[in-house]
């Protein structure tokens, strides 16, 4: 049996989800102080006026762990109802990670900003999927 074919061990979830989560901080965390120290400003429209603003920290946390907890979620119930629960959510997780670009690639911010924003995404999407596979199965 392939290691993507095997069943997930659902104990082992939670912390999976925190590795994961903390790598994709931390990491996305110095790629975004490097990317300001180096002069990007990160602006992102903010309800309800869209008016651009600089980017929180908090903001770069928050789309960090959210998608963590979510992916959790999915594989959660991808082990419940299938029978190959890594292999599909792997799928998943590609797809999801080619649309999460769309976010970055809308915003009125120079290319440089918008690749950099798709790196983090990258960059949480690795960390989460490696941890959840890593340590779950």
């Amino acid at each position: 049996m392939q290691r993507f074919d095997r069943q997930i061990d659902l104990r082992r979830l939670p912390r999976a989800t925190i590795i994961g989560a903390v790598i994709g901080v931390v990491i996305n965390l110095i790629i975004y102080g490097a990317a300001r120290a180096a002069g990007l400003e990160f602006r992102a429209p903010v309800p309800p006026t869209n008016e651009l603003m600089p980017l929180p920290v908090i903001a770069v946390i928050t789309a960090t762990v959210v998608p963590a907890i979510g992916a959790a979620l999915v594989l959660a119930l991808l082990s419940r109802f299938t029978a190959r629960p890594l292999r599909i959510f792997l799928i998943c997780a590609a797809v999801v990670l080619v649309i999460s670009f769309a976010g970055p690639f809308t915003l009125p911010v120079s290319l440089l900003e918008q690749m950099v924003l798709n790196l983090m995404h990258v960059v949480a999407a690795g960390a989460i999927v490696w941890a959840l596979v890593r340590y779950t199965s």
